[in-house]
């Protein structure tokens, strides 16, 4: 069965259609990730003041340099896992909409304060005609627009709000906890320019390695499906060698030459396994909404070139051991 090329097409074909789900799959899970924490990346920085400025003073500073533009500001007031205020400068990452907007460089200036909030809390908004407003600490703050996506997240149950002038001059910072973030590689030390900075971490760990490993406890599932669909290709060489063996013993008997026998059958192999693969993925691709395509790519390659290669090695042998 293994020596048939249509089936092996279609093998080929079904793992790699199983691994653009699983790409898909952790697409998924990094956006829920990233919704649970605010929509923030993981090279957010938490930053701790030397002195006392206000939120007013801090937007203020970030607003006048020129080094760092496409950077967002978390004020998170402590004791609260809900309530953000927020301050953006050029172009930041902002949440998906259910409906309305995320705030625009308008409503970092304004007098009137504005909010965002998830879509968990749009039930409880006060709606009069046309406009939504949220009750908060006995004052109703206007609501232009609700955070959400299909898959459910924390940011669901967030409020996201837009400071007035006012309001920005009674923050004092050490009643916050500080959250930056550039939509670029902002680097600590840029911060530490423009900020009297007495602290400064990674919002998710201090340790490289240690979100890389964060990263990777969180999807352990999907990285066993992957290392599971390498090693179903590679079994396939061992099928592929072992039901051969007879066709090998017959064709050496007939006079061809094991290095010409071994070309052949490495081509043919590479050639309809490769089919497969790219018949998968196209499959998988039209099915599932990938939106980085560089990782599926690589792993794929990856995959057929070793698995190639290995082909190449132990049906060689496989060949030899048949004379």
């Amino acid at each position: 069965m293994f020596r048939n090329k249509t089936f092996l097409t279609f093998l080929n074909a079904c793992l790699a259609f199983l691994a653009v789900f699983i790409f898909f799959q952790i697409q998924q899970r990094d956006v829920v990730i990233k919704l649970n924490d605010h929509n923030l990346s993981m090279d957010a920085y938490q930053v701790r003041l030397k002195k006392n400025w206000t939120a007013a003073q801090i937007d203020q500073k970030l607003n006048d340099a020129k080094k760092i533009d496409d950077i967002q500001v978390h004020y998170r007031p402590r004791g609260s896992k809900k309530l953000t205020y927020f301050y953006g400068k050029g172009s930041f990452a902002t949440p998906p909409m259910v409906s309305g907007n995320f705030f625009s460089k308008n409503d970092f200036v304004s007098d009137l304060s504005v909010a965002v909030v998830g879509q968990k809390l749009n039930q409880k908004l006060y709606k009069p005609k046309d406009q939504q407003y949220l009750k908060l600490n006995g004052r109703y703050v206007p609501v232009i627009g609700v955070m959400g996506e299909k898959i459910s997240s924390n940011l669901d149950r967030q409020i996201f709000i837009a400071p007035s002038q006012k309001k920005l001059q009674q923050m004092k910072a050490s009643q916050y906890d500080i959250m930056i973030d550039g939509d670029k590689n902002l680097q600590a030390a840029e911060i530490k320019a423009i900020l009297p900075i007495s602290e400064i971490q990674k919002s998710h760990s201090q340790q490289f390695v240690m979100t890389r490993w964060e990263w990777a406890t969180t999807h352990w599932l999907e990285l066993i499906g992957l290392l599971g669909i390498f090693a179903v290709m590679a079994i396939e060489i061992f099928l592929w060698r072992f039901s051969s063996h007879k066709f090998y013993t017959h064709i050496l008997k007939a006079g061809a030459k094991v290095a010409q026998l071994a070309l052949n059958e490495w081509s043919s192999y590479s050639l309809f396994s490769g089919l497969g693969i790219l018949a998968g993925t196209f499959i998988g691709c039209l099915t599932f909404s990938i939106q980085n395509y560089a990782a599926l790519i690589l792993y794929l390659i990856s995959c057929f070139g070793a698995v190639s290669l290995l082909f190449k090695f132990f049906v060689k042998r496989g060949i030899k051991k048949s004379k």
